[in-house]
C-alpha cells in the first residue's frame, strides 16, 4: 500500500493547479484586451455614422467626374468631326457646333456643382482623417494588449505545467487504490475531498461526529476511510 498520507500533498497540489487554471482565465492583460477590443469596435461604430455624409458626397464627387470625363470625350469626338471632313454640309456642321456648345455648357455646369461639393468636402475629410488618426493609435493598443496577454499567457502555462509535473511523483507515492478513492470523490468534494480526523470532528463535517464512528475510525488501522456523515476521505 503506498502512502495514503501524500494524499493530502496530493489534494494541495490539485487545488493549486485549480488555482493556477481560473487565473489564466481572468488574467488582468485578457480583461484589457477585452476593454481595447470593445472601444475599437465603439469607435468603428461611431466612425462608420460620422463618415456617412462623406461617402455620400464623394459617391456625388465622383458621379460628377464620372459624367464630366464622358461628356469630354464626346466632345473631343464631335470636335474631330467637325474638322475630319467627313462631314460637309454645312447644316450638320452647324449641328456639330451647337452640340458642342451644349456640352460644354453642360461640363461648365457640372464642374461647378463639382466645386461646391469639394467645397463641402474638405471640412469632412479633414475631420475623418482626425478619427483615422485616433483609430490607428487604438489598433496600436489593442496590438499592444494582444501582446501583453500572450506573454501572460505563456508565463501562465509555465507555471501551470511547473505544478503538473509535480503530480506524477505524488501518483506513485500513494498508490492507484488511494487515487482512485480520490479521483472518485473529488467532483463532490473538491477542495477538501481529503480531511483528518481531529479530537472528535471530522474536518469536513460541520459539527463533531457520533461517539461511535469516532471509536470506529480509531480502531481502524492507520489509513483512509469514508466518514459516515459527510462521506469524505478521512485520514486516520
Amino acid at each position: 500500500m503506498g502512502d495514503l498520507a501524500r494524499l493530502v500533498d496530493l489534494q494541495d497540489l490539485d487545488n493549486r493547479i485549480g488555482a493556477a487554471r481560473h487565473r489564466r482565465t481572468v488574467l488582468p492583460e485578457r480583461a484589457e484586451l477585452a476593454a481595447r477590443r470593445s472601444e475599437l469596435a465603439d469607435l468603428d461604430a461611431a466612425i462608420a455614422a460620422a463618415d456617412a455624409p462623406l461617402r455620400e458626397l464623394e459617391g456625388g464627387q465622383r458621379r460628377l467626374e464620372d459624367e464630366v470625363a464622358s461628356l469630354r470625350a464626346k466632345i473631343a469626338r464631335e470636335d474631330a468631326r467637325l474638322y475630319d471632313g467627313s462631314v460637309t454640309a454645312a447644316k450638320e456642321l452647324q449641328a456639330i457646333q451647337d452640340e458642342i456648345g451644349s456640352l460644354r455648357r453642360r461640363v461648365d455646369t457640372l464642374e461647378d456643382q463639382l466645386l461646391d461639393v469639394l467645397v463641402e468636402l474638405e471640412p469632412l475629410q479633414g475631420a475623418a482623417a482626425e478619427r483615422a488618426t485616433g483609430r490607428t493609435d487604438l489598433v496600436a493598443a489593442v496590438a499592444a494588449a494582444e501582446e501583453g496577454l500572450s506573454a501572460a499567457e505563456v508565463a501562465s502555462d509555465a507555471d501551470l505545467a511547473g505544478l503538473e509535473g509535480e503530480r506524477p511523483g505524488l501518483l506513485d507515492a500513494i498508490g492507484a487504490e488511494g487515487v482512485a478513492r480520490y479521483e472518485r470523490l473529488r467532483p463532490a468534494f473538491a477542495p477538501a475531498t481529503v480531511v483528518r480526523l481531529v479530537g472528535a470532528r471530522c474536518e469536513g463535517c460541520p459539527s463533531s461526529m457520533p461517539a461511535m464512528e469516532v471509536d470506529r475510525l480509531r480502531h481502524l488501522p492507520a489509513g483512509l476511510d469514508e466518514c459516515e456523515e459527510c462521506g469524505r476521505l478521512v485520514l486516520h
